[in-house]
């Protein structure tokens, strides 16, 4: 199992390198349904600065899988800020794309969050608002964590919300292959090889961003169009 591997990978880790139980220093990332996870196409995975709490030893995964679980009531406000739009990300991805207003709608956003993984650079909690060095240091610090989370959940498309940089940069992939230019912005994508397949590193940004849904769906369309075009990816 996914998860239980994440497990064992934490409990060694921080013994290894913090002499503490993980359960008392983080925040438990992972997927969050691992049967839908693996029968998606792509795998795709949410790369994040860090959690939004002052608290830890909580599962994000558990934590979701608990709000997917709430059917028409959808998401808890708190957990709905970020995870409705990774939700009808996902979701328009493996199923295809169309106005956000159409995608948001509590069962559609269920079933693009179950098949979801996740993990944040700095596994404990922080403000509002990232505070750069501090995730720029946890990303180089932990790199050998989160790069065996990623190898563990071995996803096809990790999408880094606001995270390309770091990402690539501690990975090695190199960072510079552009995808063509829209609405003035170019955006940038990585390959790195994972478990004896290409994973496409898509820079893009962050599913708490409020601003223009409609915007930031479209965009993604034409990304992963971009991604399909050149036969980097599966896209619908």
């Amino acid at each position: 199992m996914i998860n239980g591997q994440l497990a064992e990978l934490y409990a060694q880790y921080y013994h290894e390198h913090y002499n503490d139980d993980y359960k008392k220093k983080i925040i438990i990332c992972g997927v969050v349904d691992e049967e839908a996870y693996l029968r998606s196409n792509p795998r795709i995975v949410f790369v994040l600065k860090e959690p939004h709490t002052d608290r830890v030893g909580f599962s994000i995964p558990e934590r979701l899988n608990a709000n997917v679980n709430r059917g028409s009531k959808g998401f808890e406000k708190s957990w709905g800020y970020t995870w409705n739009q990774a939700g009808i990300w996902a979701y328009a991805v493996h199923n295809g794309f169309k106005s956000y207003d159409e995608l948001r709608k509590s069962a559609i956003i269920a079933e693009g969050v179950r098949t979801i993984g996740m993990t944040n650079l700095k596994k404990t909690g922080g403000g509002p608002v990232a505070i750069p060095r501090q995730i720029k240091d946890a990303a180089r610090t932990d790199v050998n964590l989160w790069r065996r989370e990623l190898e563990i959940m071995d996803p096809e498309l990790i999408i880094c919300g606001r995270t390309y940089k770091n990402i690539t940069s501690n990975l090695g992939t190199g960072c510079n292959n552009r995808l063509p230019e829209i609405n003035g912005r170019t955006y940038h994508y990585a390959l790195w090889e994972i478990n004896g397949h290409k994973t496409v590193i898509l820079e893009f940004r962050h599913p708490a961003n409020r601003k223009n849904r409609d915007e930031t769906l479209e965009l993604l369309r034409q990304l992963m169009k971009s991604l399909g075009d050149a036969e980097l990816i599966r896209t619908r």
